[in-house]
């Protein structure tokens, strides 16, 4: 139980933005709760693998597998480290084990799975549910929160069908389990998914009042003028400094069945040119799947736009009220400051909300809000 704490502990302190920063006392409390919930989970996968080893594959082929112990759901404010946390935990299982994935980007393929198996299954959920549980023991999800009536309705069964088919979940969220879709239309519907969650899990809150990703954020510039080689290096350094591991240049992304260059990507953050979201033939539906999968957006090269640049302007006003609403942080470099990047008539008014929130972007206020994926 020491050695195991102790792994955890270093892993999650590797993971802080500062290398000489340690966890501070609520984080120690949440990995200590953390391990305790750990040790039965290893210690169940290891019995599983030997029971797949050998003669006993037999039994195990007769009696199934034992029944699974609880998971984890991890909760807390925005910015404590329940991501770090999560994945330093995660470190501690074989990856053939584990899935790990964005809330967000599991329910995009949810739907995925479901409208291929309304083709041939009676019961689609469960269809699905069964078809994940084989390849994987421990599904984590990170940054849970049910906002949408579609998935709250899914999400019941589905739930169900994974801990049928004894797969283990570990979920980070900003909200405690019993307020999950709190005001959601016919929530009364979505209780079974909440009782299943507090059955089956076991809740953790990470509390205290430092916010990480409020500081990572607060010591750089939201806003750089002009759009110079300098603003761009530091907007590298600020993508690796929210995920050290994001690639850079990134693989092109896949939005509604087209793909978009992207110049950086990691766990939550992206980095885009401006032509690459506002040039193109883009839809106010691609601006929604990036505002719930990602919860830090940059952005360069946004111009000076006039008349003659409208359909631009026009993409970028609702590119920037999508970010808005869903509280992405957001990180420019443009050649004008907020109130000069539009310099055309047919779009002044619309576009002095836009001026409005790029202002706001930059805020500590606005910074400390919630992403709302």
């Amino acid at each position: 139980m020491t050695d195991l704490l102790d792994s955890i502990t270093e892993s999650f302190s590797k993971r802080l933005p500062d290398p000489g920063l340690k966890a501070d006392t609520e984080q120690l409390q949440a990995i200590q709760a953390s391990t305790q919930i750990m040790h039965p989970i290893l210690a169940y996968l290891d019995r599983r693998a030997k029971q797949r080893r050998g003669l006993r594959r037999f039994v195990t082929w007769l009696a199934g597998p034992p029944a699974a112990p609880r998971g984890l759901y991890l909760w807390g404010t925005v910015g404590r480290g329940k991501t770090l946390l999560m994945d330093a935990l995660i470190d501690c299982l074989d990856s053939h084990l584990c899935r790990r994935v964005h809330f967000h980007r599991f329910m995009l393929e949810v739907h995925e799975r479901l409208n291929a198996a309304r083709q041939t299954e009676a019961d689609p959920l469960r269809k699905v549910g069964r078809d994940i549980a084989l390849r994987t023991q421990v599904l984590a999800l990170d940054e849970f929160q049910v906002s949408d009536i579609g998935d709250a309705m899914i999400l019941s069964g589905l739930l169900y069908a994974l801990i049928e088919h004894h797969v283990i979940l570990l979920m980070t969220s900003n909200t405690r389990p019993s307020e999950l879709y709190a005001g959601g239309l016919q929530r009364d519907r979505f209780i079974p998914a909440i009782s299943l969650i507090e059955t089956t899990t076991a809740s953790v809150e990470l509390t205290g009042n430092r916010d990480y990703r409020l500081e990572k954020l607060g010591a750089w510039p939201s806003y750089h003028v002009p759009d110079t080689p300098e603003a761009n290096q530091q907007m590298q350094s600020l993508l690796f400094q929210i995920d050290p591991m994001s690639a850079c240049p990134a693989e092109p992304l896949t939005l509604h069945g087209r793909t978009i260059s992207a110049r950086g990507a990691g766990d939550g953050v992206v980095w885009f040119d401006f032509a690459a979201l506002c040039d193109g033939p883009r839809s106010k539906l691609d601006y929604v799947d990036l505002s719930k999968r990602y919860h830090t957006l940059l952005l360069s090269g946004v111009p000076q736009m006039h008349d003659d640049d409208d359909n631009a302007a026009r993409r970028f006003i609702e590119l920037i009220d999508e970010l808005y609403d869903r509280r992405v942080n957001v990180v420019l470099s443009a050649d004008a400051l907020p109130d000069a990047l539009y310099l055309g008539q047919r779009l002044r008014d619309d576009f002095k909300r836009t001026t409005s929130r790029l202002v706001e972007f930059q805020s500590a206020h606005y910074l400390a809000q919630a992403h709302r994926p």
